[in-house]
């Protein structure tokens, strides 16, 4: 059967030509199906040669049951006089499209042949187009599993019933409050297997944990009299997952069966997640009860996160479509989703692609919105994830095709939609408003309107000392409190050292020795000779008394510069030993102040010196700072030198850390250096800010275009 007229024309003398009814191919099977979302019966095509199966509503039912008349007017005159439907020849005709398209006429012309050939043409895709679009997920069988299957039903079927379903949600139960009783050593288990040890047990256990969900599928299935074709492994973006084909369950015609099948996996999985939550509680310690927890761990969490989740076509999805009674509920709540879109935005009035009650129908339009929603955060984590799978240059590539493909084609196919529909748009209330909607958002990105360029900025003073201890030493007492203004060379801290001033007090008594023993051997007439040996110890002596003393003197630190004490650590208290390197504070000089921006290298070309600018900082209480750029520096930072800046501090700037552990920044950044244009008071420490420096103007595309340029040149290793 050809694609040209499937409606009969009109013949020579004005009455209409038949319309001829094709044959149905001898193998089909017609079963009946469930009822329909507004309670109308439903009947389903079997293809036993593919193993699909096709859903007919009401009206095709009725054409198809008049298919022996062989011509179409004829079967709809009988439909229309003997049903209460009331059907035409565009029902008709839909039905024969739906037909021939599915390959479920048997027609054996020469005309019939061309069509198919030229149908199968038009699917064949050449081989980078199906690479393009099944590399994330490839579906391959390993087993025939039906007839062991069945001589198994006897055992699996106790499983079913409802003494042990019952017993199971009694463990759940108890195994979760339990659990929360013990909650912390729950929590600590989790902990101890976030190694690459326990990675690979979670692995073992998601292993054992996905077959006995596929057997429940299998069991479910096999108990309502469904064959089970085919089980295998299914590649989801390089991830194995088990696959079970219970595709024969579309022979039930009772929406509780099928929901059964398809809630059977899950409820395995959560059967062994309760049972296995009970038995973590009362076990000892040993391979058993950890075993136990990652059961209970890794179905518990995947059940809930990712077989319940209708957006991807797993369990959820299919138990969401059956409740609804709405086969195919993506393409259909997509067409609805993209007619209410079309809708709003342009008022079209066209109609609606089927007829559904008004609750149905919202239900459909939030469930398409949602899932684009989560398909476009998804396909984007699936471009960063194929990405870092890969070396730089293809992950690079796989990224870009994944965004093209999967985000850009669909947005750019409704686009192309959008332009076809020009001929049907009038002046509407919606139409102005996407009109002028669309040109304020092409404003808002095109226009060069943002001058500022934000970075984060350090304040602090120009000048501040950080006073350290001479060396190991005990705090005896400190001499000023902190906040105080102190002036240059006063006292701030006492320190003593036990050792110092024995090796002190021993260089004094040598000393002294050396001095009696030069002058009793300068008055003898046989020591004489051994004098000028003596003053050389004596030298020695000296210098090592001078060195002493001038240690003992740095133990009283004075203040090496006028400012304000700040920074003075809590633990400081007379009596405490200290190490040469612990700080005892800082002395700021209040009247100075020096800020320092950093800034990434997009940016940094629209900056010039002696551009204005202005700093917020951290401290709510004090006043935003009007500087100037003053320097901008040619290299970019090689590793931050304040470490309150790197992200793994809580700062701004995305770090690394190379193998000196020296916080590295991600993406180049700049200092540039600003000074306040009024005398403005230093902060008693360092402190965060923002500031906002005046440049070029850049339009978002611009500023958009530019950081991905050079994110993919950064990234490519070009």
């Amino acid at each position: 059967m050809s694609d040209v007229a499937l409606t009969g024309g009109l013949a020579a003398d004005g009455t209409p030509e038949p319309i001829a009814l094709p044959p149905l191919r001898d193998d089909l099977e017609l079963l009946e199906g469930p009822r329909s979302f507004d309670g109308a019966p439903t009947w389903t095509i079997h293809d036993p040669v593919r193993n699909r199966y096709f859903r007919l509503g009401h009206a095709a039912f009725q054409l198809l049951s008049r298919w022996p008349l062989g011509e179409g007017r004829r079967a709809i005159a009988h439909v229309n006089a003997n049903t209460t439907l009331q059907v035409g020849e565009g029902e008709l005709e839909r039905l024969l499209r739906f037909l021939e398209h599915n390959d479920l006429i048997a027609d054996s012309s020469p005309s019939a042949a061309r069509a198919f050939a030229e149908r199968r043409a038009r699917q064949r895709q050449h081989w980078s187009a199906w690479l393009l679009k099944n590399y994330l997920f490839v579906r391959i069988p390993l087993v025939r599993p039906d007839r062991l299957l069945g001589r198994l039903l006897p055992f699996a079927r106790p499983f079913f019933g409802r003494g042990f379903l019952l017993a199971s949600l009694l463990a759940a139960t108890l195994g979760l409050a339990l659990a929360v009783r013990q909650w912390d050593a729950f929590v600590h288990t989790f902990l101890h297997f976030l190694t690459w040890e326990g990675a690979l047990y979670y692995a073992v256990a998601l292993f054992f944990a996905k077959v006995l969900h596929e057997l429940g599928h299998a069991f479910a299935a096999k108990m309502n009299g469904c064959r089970v074709p085919t089980m295998g492994v299914a590649f989801l973006v390089l991830w194995p997952v088990l696959y079970t084909d219970v595709t024969d369950a579309w022979r039930l015609s009772s929406r509780r069966e099928r929901l059964r099948i398809g809630a059977a996996g899950m409820g395995s999985e959560l059967i062994l997640a309760a049972w296995a939550t009970l038995a973590w509680s009362f076990l000892p310690d040993g391979p058993l009860r950890s075993a136990c927890f990652l059961l209970a761990t890794v179905t518990w969490v995947l059940t809930l996160v990712i077989n319940l989740n209708p957006f991807l076509r797993f369990d959820g999805y299919y138990l969401l479509s059956d409740w609804l009674g709405v086969q195919n509920l993506q393409e259909r709540g997509f067409a609805l989703g993209r007619w209410r879109l079309r809708e709003a935005l342009f008022g079209l009035g066209l109609p609606k692609p089927e007829q559904l009650g008004r609750a149905l129908e919202r239900r459909l339009i939030v469930y398409a919105y949602a899932t684009w929603i989560w398909r476009f955060f998804l396909f984007l984590a699936i471009a960063l994830l194929v990405y870092h799978l890969f070396f730089k240059l293809l992950g690079l590539f796989l990224m870009v095709v994944e965004l093209a493909w999967f985000i850009g084609r669909p947005l750019w196919n409704e686009a192309k939609v959008w332009w076809e529909l020009r001929r049907h748009m009038r002046p509407t209330l919606n139409l102005a408003i996407t009109l002028l909607l669309l040109a304020g958002l092409v404003a808002v990105l095109a226009v060069p309107w943002q001058t500022s360029v934000r970075a984060p900025a350090l304040i602090e003073a120009r000048q501040a000392m950080v006073v350290f201890p001479p060396g190991s030493a005990r705090l005896e007492a400190v001499l000023v409190t902190e906040g105080e203004a102190v002036p240059a060379g006063a006292p701030l801290y006492r320190l003593s050292n036990p050792q110092l001033a024995q090796d002190l007090r021993l260089a004094e008594l040598r000393l002294a020795s050396l001095q009696h023993e030069i002058l009793r051997r300068s008055v003898s007439r046989t020591g004489t000779a051994e004098v000028g040996v003596l003053e050389g110890r004596l030298a020695e002596t000296l210098a090592d008394l001078r060195g002493l003393r001038a240690q003992a003197a740095r133990l009283d630190i004075a203040a090496p510069t006028a400012g304000i004490l700040t920074d003075v650590p809590r633990h400081l208290r007379p009596g405490r030993w200290l190490s040469g390197d612990a700080a005892l504070g800082r002395i700021v000089d209040p009247a100075g102040l020096r800020i320092t921006a950093y800034v990434t290298a997009e940016r940094l070309a629209r900056l010039s010196p002696d551009s204005e600018a202005t700093v917020y900082p951290d401290d709510p209480l004090r006043a935003p700072i009007h500087a100037r750029v003053v320097e901008i520096e040619a290299v970019d930072v090689s590793s931050l030198d304040d470490p309150w800046l790197s992200a793994d501090h809580g700062g701004p700037i995305a770090v690394q850390r190379d193998a000196r552990d020296r916080p590295v920044p991600l993406e180049p950044v700049y200092r540039v250096h600003l000074r306040a244009d009024s005398a403005a008071g230093a902060p008693d420490q360092k402190l965060m800010g923002v500031a906002r420096i005046e440049g070029e103007a850049e339009s978002l595309l611009a500023r958009a275009w530019r950081t991905a340029a050079s994110v993919i040149v950064r990234e490519s290793g070009f």
